[in-house]
């Protein structure tokens, strides 16, 4: 039975995400998967994370025995040089009673891990103790220096699989696969991808945006499972509109429900749905064309402003894996991640 510790640099990096893909990918080739997330900082976001990852990898543990221990970071760093920190069997039973049965365990890791922080230390020990091997995610930043991931790298010693480059934007891809990656090989640390950016993992469906605003959608519900990946205001003349809204792809578009100019230029581009503000019906003609191109509208009662101040942080509560995204997350790993390091390694 193998432990694979997934960890990270920073927190937020998608430890929760590269579990799910792992794990599926696994599960396809036959292994049976387990689950467990070591260090559970925050009960409601850990008992979250745990459902999911309970539906998306088909667990039949319950959810609670996914947790490891409940511990603040402080306590945690408080005793992590202690030569058997109580919280350490904690997670040993713990891993112990997930693992039975199982061929591989995958640990979703806390982020943070950095030369001498407290987050390496803690890692360190769990890795250790499971006898686990570990994968190191770090971001794409402008400001990420090489340096600091191979010594974020050496605290994780030979257990360190290798490390991923995560979420990369297009505009920062070369440089990565050919500056930032070989920096790292020549240094000993192994990059098992850089993968890039993709919007749908991060996005939200046209229902789960209209429950979110509290809208009702007129017209073509069976497409309210489509995703949205960005946002734009349409307040501009028709001709400024048409440029402006070809900017980004895959969007909600919201604008008065008085403006027929700006949602039929919204229509003309690739927008997943309108929202339509101060409660005012579309036009016959407006419906007429949403209906032709199979485009919802999602109708709000508050006026445009109200509306996008409701929409901050939407995307932070989408569901994170419905089937369109675990099918493109299936597909990202495929290209970019060298899943055969880590099958040999399970």
């Amino acid at each position: 039975m193998v432990a694979l510790y997934v960890t990270s640099m920073e927190d937020g990096a998608g430890n929760g995400a590269l579990c799910a893909g792992l794990g599926r990918k696994l599960m396809t080739d036959g292994k049976k998967v387990g689950f467990l997330k070591p260090v559970c900082i925050s009960a409601e976001g850990t008992n979250r994370d745990a459902g999911i990852m309970k539906q998306v990898l088909a667990l039949d543990d319950p959810v609670e025995s996914l947790c490891g221990v409940s511990r603040s970071a402080a306590d945690l760093a408080a005793t992590a040089d202690e030569e058997e920190p109580a919280w350490l069997k904690e997670i040993d039973a713990a891993f112990s009673r997930v693992s039975r049965g199982k061929d591989v365990v995958l640990l979703e890791g806390v982020g943070g891990v950095k030369a001498g922080s407290d987050s390496a230390r803690v890692a360190g020990r769990i890795v250790d103790a499971l006898k686990a091997r570990a994968i190191l995610l770090i971001g794409s930043g402008a400001d990420v220096d090489p340096d600091q991931v191979v010594a974020a790298a050496k605290m994780l010693g030979d257990s360190l699989l290798g490390v991923v480059i995560n979420a990369v934007p297009e505009r920062r891809m070369e440089s990565m696969r050919t500056r930032m990656a070989p920096a790292l090989e020549q240094n000993g640390v192994r990059v098992l991808g850089v993968l890039p950016e993709e919007r749908t993992l991060y996005a939200v469906t046209v229902g789960e945006l209209a429950e979110h605003v509290g809208g009702s959608i007129l017209n073509s519900q069976d497409r309210a499972g489509e995703l949205v990946e960005n946002l734009m205001v349409g307040a501009m003349s028709m001709d400024s509109a048409l440029s402006y809204l070809t900017l980004k792809a895959n969007k909600a578009v919201i604008t008065r429900g008085d403006r027929p100019d700006v949602q039929l230029a919204a229509l003309e581009t690739s927008t997943k749905c309108l929202v339509l503000t101060g409660g005012t019906d579309p036009s016959s003609g407006i419906l007429s064309r949403a209906l032709e191109l199979e485009v919802p509208i999602v109708l709000v009662d508050g006026d445009t402003v109200s509306t996008m101040e409701a929409l901050e942080g939407v995307f932070e509560k989408a569901a994170p894996y419905s089937d369109k995204k675990l099918e493109k997350l299936d597909s990202l790993l495929e290209h970019y991640l060298d899943l055969e390091a880590i099958r040999q390694a399970c």
